[in-house]
């Protein structure tokens, strides 16, 4: 729907399509406010894109809900000039979005119904996987070798089972929480959120030989708990994806305009191109079990911890030369 408006919010011209939504006919519409015929007020709006334009004279493009007209709408408005460079009006283009919010609304609706579903059962399934978990171990710890070598493999199986189970409950309960009602977001630290990621994988890195420097990192706002997350399941992967030589990872941070551009390099086997966009999804995993353990959870999380913030998360890497993990956080207000 188009209308060209002048400078004192009234139709100039409009095409069929907006005098048709309107319910008038095209030469009905001429020297009729817009703020009357379409937001149905007796003065101009100041959410309307036009009155912004008359305003700043520039283009502006907003997504209003007009009830007179009943939907949701993406509105465009282009300043006009007169010979003289004098602002006349503007060329207004509306396109009617309701279906697709609707639709978005009814996407939004149902994640958040997967998401309380995927809570409520993996809290549930703690408490009989734990008793599962406890009982095979006891059964390990008592009969192991007395009873035959199949019986003591069988063994084996349903306690690495049970063990796999609960760290895959877990996560799984991890990611559900993510984006959550949670009062205690505040200041945060990324320096000392570091600082405690390192000093919890003391052990690991003793083992793996590994060597991780920063440089300065900011002070955000969010939720302690999802950054050490986030650093947790970046440094933990850099680690874990290594190759025979000691694992290399460094943490930096830049501003960028409004936010923040973190990175997190390292010196491992690297990723393939095709699967740079694939490691993001939950439960993908491109490596067996055997080779690298883990539930394919890990680097979902981060996307979601990072997207619940507002930002974004992608990989740049060279297979079999190391990877770095890029996202972006909002800079503090």
């Amino acid at each position: 729907m188009i209308a060209i408006l002048d400078d004192k919010h009234q139709i100039i011209q409009v095409n069929e399509a907006m005098s048709r939504r309107l319910g008038l006919k095209a030469e009905q519409c001429i020297g009729l406010p817009c703020y009357k015929c379409v937001h149905g007020l007796s003065e101009p709006p100041n959410f309307c894109p036009h009155s912004l334009t008359l305003k700043d004279g520039h283009q502006h493009i907003e997504e209003v809900y007009e009830n007179k007209l009943g939907g949701y709408f993406l509105v465009s408005t282009t300043p006009l000039f007169d010979k003289k460079g004098k602002m006349i009006g503007d060329v207004h283009v509306a396109r009617d979005i309701t279906e697709l919010k609707r639709a978005e609304l009814e996407l939004k609706r149902s994640n958040e119904n997967l998401e309380q579903f995927a809570y409520v059962a993996s809290h549930d399934l703690q408490e009989p996987l734990r008793m599962m978990a406890s009982y095979s171990e006891l059964l390990e710890k008592r009969y192991k070798d007395k009873l035959d070598k199949d019986a003591n493999e069988f063994i084996e199986f349903i306690v690495d089972g049970a063990k796999r189970l609960q760290k895959l409950i877990n996560d799984l309960l991890a990611y559900s929480r993510i984006g959550r009602t949670d009062k205690s977001a505040g200041e945060v630290d990324c320096n000392t959120i570091l600082g405690k990621v390192i000093n919890s994988m003391h052990a690991y890195m003793e083992e793996s030989g590994a060597i991780i420097t920063n440089d300065e990192l900011p002070t955000l706002i969010g939720n302690e708990s999802n950054f050490v997350q986030l650093f947790q399941n970046l440094i933990g992967n850099a680690i874990k994806f290594r190759k025979q030589e000691p694992p290399q990872v460094h943490i930096s941070a830049k501003k960028e305009n409004n936010e923040w551009l973190f990175s997190v390099k390292d010196n491992g086997i690297g990723i393939e191109p095709q699967y740079k966009d694939r490691i993001f999804l939950i439960f993908q995993r491109l490596h067996a079990r055997v080779e690298y353990p883990g539930t394919g959870i890990g680097l979902s999380i981060c996307k979601k911890i990072v997207e619940t913030l507002g930002g974004k998360i992608w990989v740049e890497s060279e297979y079999g030369k190391g990877s770095t993990f890029y996202f972006t956080i909002p800079a503090k207000s």
